[in-house]
């Protein structure tokens, strides 16, 4: 008992020394990494970018940012980092005194105040940064601006005439620019380097819109002043010269949209006096659609009137035309429902599309007069003329289709009679080919197979003779002696395979006579049902007794019948 009390004790101590030693192995790495992670932050380099700002201007903005900013980094040095040091020592004591609970609380609260001291490091560094790059950023792109300022006073004084009365306004607007430049310069010497930096954007904006004014303002006024006036000229002295040549024009309502545009036009130059480019741009933009929309539409009469004058006699007759056909069509058709069947709707074809044909009529007669009167104008008279045309062609293929189906019944009767005599011939053979096979009788229902295609066809050519003749019935009796006949050829395949298999089974049954004589009525019987024509109770009476007397029998004869076969 007291032995295992001693083990027992020596295993809980050794328990407590390995959470001991495991424990205080994890807190000492801790300390460690929270150590490290302080001398890292203590080691940024504040110093460094603090002594970079200290080469600007130290006046104004730049120094009351770099005050606060080493005012901060010294509270990091003599503040939050001995307070972090301080907590660390405690930490480590708390380890030592095995109070494992106490230095992980505390490692925790060093963690969170590391994290604060970083982001005021970082903060402090970010600022540093964008202040010395503010710097940097507004020397170069300053010079850039002043570049691109200069050389806009240069362009306006080289090609002053292309700007016309913008001209004085623009000049204004670029002293305004300068004056903003004035401004950068005084917020830069007084160290105001991120207010100069947000000036530099506004200015670079406003060079944005001034380069876009003095490259699109000369190529505006041009179009506003001379290419947009000399093109609604033309459209105007288009007008009048189709008026005078007999175009009825009208409704197009060129003059006063010609009018408004002029009007646009004049506030175009207004605008570009104040240098709106983008109000100017929207409305030339419409304009130049509106010309090109004037044009189509002028050339749209001009083609209308060729088109009218060339293709309306031409329509004429072709009207004519399909008139004259559809006059023969009636008689053809008249001629074919002699000979045959035609139903309501295919026979009234022909009346329905002379009607058609009738309005057709009136319809191009009503055209021809408003063309001679020279009241409306061409582009109206081309669209009914274009609707004619189309409706023309509509009739002329309904009557091509109805001549082809009038065609097509000659040819299925044809088709039909020389279908007819296939199957009368595949008949015969089949009749043949039964006689040819010697068949002790045929079966009743073979017969009756017989006489139903025999009767089919007679059905078939009593309808081929009948006047007039309706195709769609003949068509229906072919398909079904065409059904028959088929039918029949593979039954009789079938009835002389089945009477050369009965014929083998009796005669391999009777070498069991002599053997087995019992099996003797059974096959007597299978030779009677066979000589009266009833091979499947022949087959069925002979493969019973077979197999009565020998449970092999039937397997053995399979195998010599197919062997037979081959």
């Amino acid at each position: 008992m007291m032995v295992e009390f001693v083990i027992g004790a020596i295993i809980v101590v050794l328990i407590f020394s390995i959470y001991t030693m495991v424990s205080r192995k994890r807190n000492a790495t801790e300390i460690d990494q929270l150590d490290m992670k302080k001398t890292e932050l203590l080691h940024r380099p504040v110093h460094e970018e603090l002594a970079k700002v200290k080469r600007l201007n130290m006046t104004g903005q730049t120094e009351a940012l770099f005050d606060r900013w080493r005012a901060e980094w010294d509270e990091v040095v003599t503040v939050d980092i001995p307070a972090v040091d301080e907590k660390l020592f405690a930490s480590e004591d708390q380890v030592d005194k095995f109070r494992f609970g106490a230095a992980k609380k505390t490692n925790k609260e060093i963690e969170s105040r590391l994290s604060q001291i970083e982001k005021k490091v970082n903060d402090i560094l970010s600022e540093l940064q964008q202040l010395v790059g503010s710097e940097e950023k507004n020397r170069a792109e300053g010079e850039d601006m002043h570049a691109r300022q200069r050389e806009a006073k240069k362009r306006l004084l080289a090609h002053r005439h292309t700007f016309g009365k913008a001209a004085p306004v623009l000049e204004v607007q670029l002293d305004v620019i300068t004056g903003r430049f004035e401004k950068f310069a005084d917020l830069t010497e007084d160290g105001n380097y991120l207010e100069a930096r947000e000036l530099l954007m506004e200015i670079q904006t406003e060079m944005d819109v001034m380069e876009h004014k003095m490259a699109r303002i000369p190529a505006l006024m041009t179009e506003v002043n001379h290419t947009l006036p000399a093109q609604l000229s033309e459209i105007e002295n288009g007008y009048k010269e189709m008026k005078q040549d007999g175009y009825l024009l009208d409704h197009l309502q060129i003059e006063k949209e010609v009018t408004d545009l002029k009007e646009d036009l004049d506030r175009c130059r207004d605008f570009l006096v104040k240098t709106e480019v983008a109000e100017t741009e929207l409305i030339v933009s419409d304009a130049k659609d509106s010309i090109d929309f004037f044009y189509d539409l002028l050339e749209k009469e001009v083609m209308a009137k060729h088109h009218v004058l060339k293709d309306e006699g031409e329509t004429g007759t072709v009207i004519e035309g399909i008139s004259g056909h559809n006059d023969e069509l009636m008689e053809e058709t008249d001629l074919v429902k002699q000979s045959y069947q035609l139903d309501g709707e295919e026979s009234d074809v022909p009346k329905r599309l002379k009607e058609e044909i009738y309005h057709l009529e009136k319809q191009y007669e009503i055209l021809h007069g408003r063309i001679q009167d020279e009241k409306t104008a061409y582009s109206f008279l081309h669209d009914e003329l274009k609707e004619i045309q189309a409706r023309i062609a509509e009739l002329t293929k309904e009557q091509k289709g109805f001549a082809a189906f009038l065609q097509t019944l000659r040819k299925d009767e044809v088709e039909a009679t020389e279908e007819l005599h296939t199957l009368r011939n595949r008949l015969q053979q089949i009749t043949r080919k039964v006689k040819q096979s010697n068949l002790p009788g045929v079966p009743d229902y073979y017969r009756e197979m017989s006489e139903d295609a025999r009767v089919r066809i007679q059905e078939t050519n009593a309808y081929l003779n009948e006047k007039p003749l309706n195709m769609k019935a003949v068509q229906e009796k072919l398909d079904a002696a065409n059904g028959s006949i088929g039918h029949l050829a593979n039954k009789t395949d079938e009835l002389i395979d089945q009477v050369a298999l009965a014929e083998r089974m009796i005669q391999f049954g009777n070498r069991y006579r002599r053997t087995h004589p019992n099996i003797e009525p059974k096959l007597n019987e299978a030779e009677i049902a066979f000589r009266q024509a009833d091979y499947s109770k022949a087959l069925e009476l002979c493969a019973t007794a077979i197999d009565k007397v020998d449970s092999k029998g039937l397997k053995k004869f399979d195998a010599q019948y197919k062997e037979e076969q081959q």
